[in-house]
């Protein structure tokens, strides 16, 4: 008698933790989807400062990417290799394939001798170029647009 009781109790006892288990589990879900959206909107338009340029990914193999920003001041690092201010996870991507610098008040883009060459406007890049708005810079399956 008195083990079929604690049974019961353990048995009550483990539902119902289960149930407080399943319940942590939704409501950290939807704090997770919460910070996303936000952060999704923090993507929006919104003024630069004149020192400021932004790269705005337009066409990328990892969906997640695309409409995404990038506002940098001085300098910016893209390739595939995680210590680039952007990673790109695409096998046509050189681990450190390109960069682009301010110089004075401008943006000069450059090769950083990649194996399958960065593209500014559907020309490849033979030497430094100056970037100027809205050109379109293709890496791998990468396109980014170029703000000002």
């Amino acid at each position: 008698m008195q083990t079929a009781f604690l049974i019961r109790i353990v048995s009550v006892v483990l539902q119902y933790g289960m149930l407080l288990f399943l319940f942590m589990f939704v409501l950290r879900v939807a704090r997770l989807i919460q910070r996303d959206i936000k952060g999704k909107a923090a993507f929006g338009v919104r003024e630069t400062t004149a020192a400021e340029a932004i790269l705005t990914v337009l066409q990328a193999p990892d969906a997640s990417l695309v409409g995404r920003r990038f506002a940098f001041t001085a300098e910016i690092a893209i390739g595939r290799s995680p210590d680039n201010d952007i990673v790109l996870n695409d096998t046509f991507v050189s681990h450190h394939h390109a960069v682009i610098t301010r110089f004075n008040n401008l943006f000069v883009i450059e090769d950083l001798a990649s194996s399958n060459h960065t593209y500014v406007n559907d020309e490849c890049l033979q030497q430094k170029t100056y970037l100027q708005a809205n050109d379109r810079i293709r890496i791998g399956g990468v396109i980014l647009r170029f703000e000002r």
